[in-house]
């Protein structure tokens, strides 16, 4: 089985047969989408298609689907877009205050620290409580009269928390704030729906949901106006410029369909998953605990925020990778490549140095089998009995040398 060492379904998935051969077959239809001739036909159809079949996994209308490079474009565009939609850039508009969660994808914090740093926007970082959870109500505390754009994501990256999105949209709807959703760790993972829950923007990415990387949306609702990140041409509608990828779009639309008709069956057998491994790890492997909500309906059914005291999480990682052929994160593969060693997201809900250093990540997806749970929980009890005894060989040899 060629899955049965990844545990790293947070970070990116296995694109789907579905989707492969959606994009051999789009691939062979090379012209513009945009071209007048009857050669583009095909391309337009594609992306008509697409569109419609995001659109029924996310219960929108297609025409509030509009295709980007990804997530991280989707969120800078959700949030610089409805400021400058709003005026709230121009020489003479008061300076806006936008609120965002502390753990947040970087995508989100840097775009706010942007607008912090670019046009003197107040931007408010809201604290998550201990379970990584930011309330309603610490949101509705933190508005101001010139707030003009909330971003909180719907599944944590790191955690797996569920936000109360639905309870923020309503709070925010009374006051006309936008309110924007990073949807790429929730997209494919739990059921969405952003007439329920309602959001103005919201991103998404495929290869999250077993499409392609390089390719995503957001979803604009009705009559929200967003000003174009991305100017040159009068692609979708208009809103971005730049030809579309109509290959990886198509395939993005084939992992959706796909993804919408198993998700029922995937949400049940991810969460007895989940619950059969947190029973195998607090089983065989001494000290461990885990971040994250103590209710597991409050958290995404296919992660798990393991800390394992006194072992560090890098080397257990690079253990189970060298050993057993068992792929598995720090944290977001987003942040991995940058200097703070640390994880944001954890350090926000109040954990010790020592604890984020012992803590993995561990996402699990449609290609686990409840086999790779048993070889995973092993493993890594292998792996830390490897690295106590190395310890305890440093501490003794410390100890004779003091």
């Amino acid at each position: 089985m060629p899955f049965d060492g990844y545990f790293d379904y947070n970070a990116t998935t296995p694109v789907c047969d579905e989707a492969v051969q959606a994009q051999r077959l789009a691939e062979t239809e090379f012209a513009n989408p945009s071209a007048k001739y009857g050669l583009a036909k095909k391309t337009k159809e594609a992306l008509a298609l697409a569109r419609e079949q995001v659109a029924r996994l996310i219960n929108s209308n297609s025409d509030e689907v509009a295709f980007t490079s990804g997530g991280t474009e989707a969120n800078n565009w959700a949030i610089k877009g409805a400021l400058a939609a709003q005026g709230a850039f121009g020489r003479r508009a008061e300076p806006a205050h936008v609120i965002v969660a502390q753990i947040e994808h970087a995508s989100v914090l840097e775009a706010a620290s942007y607008l912090e740093r670019i046009f003197d926007c107040e931007v408010t970082r809201l604290k998550p409580d201990a379970e990584g959870k930011v309330s309603a109500s610490a949101v509705a505390a933190a508005l101001k009269s010139n707030t003009r754009l909330v971003s909180v994501m719907l599944v944590n990256n790191e955690v797996g928390t569920l936000q109360p999105v639905r309870q923020i949209a309503a709070r925010l709807r009374e006051r006309g704030i936008h309110f924007h959703v990073d949807g790429v760790q929730a997209v494919g993972k739990i059921p969405v729906d952003v007439r329920e829950l309602g959001m103005d923007t919201m991103s998404f990415a495929a290869h999250k949901f077993y499409g392609p990387k390089g390719v995503g949306g957001l979803f604009v609702r009705r009559g929200v106006r967003l000003e174009p990140l991305l100017h040159g041409g009068g692609q979708e509608g208009g809103t971005r410029g730049g030809t579309e990828a109509v290959a990886s779009i198509a395939a993005m639309g084939a992992a959706a369909e796909a993804t919408q008709r198993m998700l029922p069956e995937m949400l049940l057998r991810l969460s007895r998953f989940r619950t059969i491994l947190r029973g195998l790890l607090v089983e065989r492997v001494p000290g461990v605990s885990f971040n994250g909500p103590e209710n597991q309906d409050a958290q995404a059914p296919n992660t798990l925020s393991v800390r394992i005291a006194g072992v560090r999480a890098e080397a257990l990682a690079a253990l189970l990778d060298q050993m057993h052929g068992i792929q598995v994160s720090l944290g977001s593969a987003c942040s991995n490549n940058k200097r703070a060693a640390l994880s944001h997201v954890l350090l926000a809900m109040g954990l010790s140095e020592a604890a984020i250093r012992s803590t993995l990540r561990v996402s699990i997806g449609r290609y686990t089998r409840e086999e790779d749970l048993h070889r995973f929980a092993e493993a890594t009890a292998q792996c830390v009995r490897a690295l106590q005894k190395i310890g305890n060989g440093v501490n003794h040899e410390r100890a004779a040398i003091a």
